[in-house]
């Protein structure tokens, strides 16, 4: 089985994440293809589609967007669960994309997930910067691997469930 791991990512966290996703699938024997959202996707191809965005001021990257709008009939059908990574404010809510439905009605997701990222607010331009700290952005690297990995894990056995039901 083949699964597409497509991803936008400003500042690495997203990457990240998205790698660490296709290096466990592939550890349960599935060919998986890493792929940062350039619009050079052939989505007909896999049988499976992994996508990931970062979330800033509230949304889901341009790219991201893009993509779905681009391959949404090619999607149909496919097996496709997406992802965001954003931050966690002062006071230890997260902060997942608003509209989250209209991307859903793009291409029907199995699940979606939200994971905190890692950010240094110092490497943002300063009007990003500022807007972070004013709602109570923290610093740092908070990824859960551990989920990651269980979610990652819970997508292997239903993508080799399916393929050993054929």
């Amino acid at each position: 089985m083949t699964v597409l791991i497509a991803y936008a990512s400003r500042a690495g966290a997203t990457r990240g994440v998205a790698e660490r996703i296709a290096t466990r699938l592939r550890s349960f024997g599935l060919d998986v293809h890493l792929d940062p959202l350039l619009g050079r996707e052939e989505v007909g191809r896999f049988q499976a589609v992994v996508l990931g965005s970062p979330i800033y001021s509230g949304e889901w990257e341009t790219e991201a967007v893009d993509f779905l709008r681009r391959n949404a009939p090619a999607l149909a059908g496919h097996a496709l669960w997406t992802f965001s990574v954003g931050w966690v404010g002062r006071d230890g809510t997260t902060h997942d994309a608003k509209h989250l439905e209209e991307i859903n009605r793009l291409a029907q997701a199995r699940e979606h997930r939200f994971f905190v990222g890692a950010l240094d607010s110092a490497d943002l331009p300063l009007v990003q910067r500022l807007a972070f700290r004013m709602r109570g952005g923290r610093s740092g690297d908070f990824r859960d691997w551990a989920a990651i990995d269980a979610w990652t894990d819970e997508i292997a056995r239903q993508l080799t469930a399916s393929t050993s039901a054929r």
